[in-house]
């Protein structure tokens, strides 16, 4: 079995210790909109919408359901913003529109 040194065993530690506290603060500044599409027609234009909001800095997750008309939106609000997120929808053709936290429908 091989042994490694001290100062090798102390940066190990040290970067985990860092590498784990650092996960967890960017994890917990993330928001969920919730957006209402109007206009898909079908289900092939989820990806559309899917796609654009993916586009938008600080987007981490787009999920898109044709049948609710929804998108359930993940991002960094340091650097987005929800009407970041309706304008790259509408950049589209849909429209969309944030929906109230006791009309959300959940995926």
């Amino acid at each position: 079995m091989r042994t490694i040194g001290f100062g090798a065993f102390l940066f190990l530690v040290v970067f985990g210790v860092w590498a784990a506290s650092s996960q967890p603060a960017a994890c917990a500044e993330n928001r969920t909109a919730v957006l209402r599409i109007e206009g898909m027609t079908c289900p092939s234009c989820t990806f559309s919408v899917k796609a654009a909001l993916k586009k938008v800095k600080g987007v981490r997750d787009a999920r898109v359901n044709f049948r609710e008309k929804q998108a359930h939106v993940t991002y960094d609000p340091a650097r987005a913003t929800v009407e970041n997120l309706v304008r790259a929808v509408e950049s589209t053709g849909f429209r969309a529109s944030p929906v109230a936290e006791e009309e959300r429908s959940h995926e």
